[in-house]
């Protein structure tokens, strides 16, 4: 009977209560406990929206990650804290660029993420895809 008032006639929490005299938190538990806790549950989930370019080269995608840069392993590997210190930690950057028609990927990794070598690296990736046709 909740389930006929929460899937058919759209009814809240509190309305299925009073509509049948029991209490918000029994209607509550009993929903949850069938999977429709909220009313976002009765309804359809969206279809996933996917797009993908046709022709090579419509579309580059361009990404930079951040990665941790260490000399030596730390004493999550070693087991000792003697002599773990790192003299020349830092960043490095790997950039990535990505073409959505063919997933064809150029990556380098480089020292920093600044507007110079960004700009350098996009053209080195746009001369490399290029001369693969795209």
């Amino acid at each position: 009977m909740i389930v006929h008032l929460r899937r058919s006639l759209r009814l809240s929490r509190a309305e299925i209560a009073a509509k049948l005299g029991l209490a918000r938190s029994t209607v509550a538990r009993w929903l949850a406990r069938v999977g429709l806790g909220r009313l976002s549950q009765l309804d359809p989930p969206e279809p996933v929206r996917r797009y993908q370019r046709d022709r090579p080269g419509e579309l580059i995608h361009l990404d930079i990650k951040k990665l941790g840069r260490f000399d030596r392993p730390g004493h999550r590997v070693t087991g000792t804290r003697r002599g773990c210190r790192n003299r020349g930690p830092g960043w490095d950057f790997v950039h990535v660029a990505v073409d959505d028609a063919t997933r064809l990927a150029y990556v380098e990794v480089l020292p920093d993420e600044r507007k110079a070598s960004t700009t350098a690296f996009l053209m080195r990736a746009l001369r490399w895809f290029l001369g693969r046709g795209i």
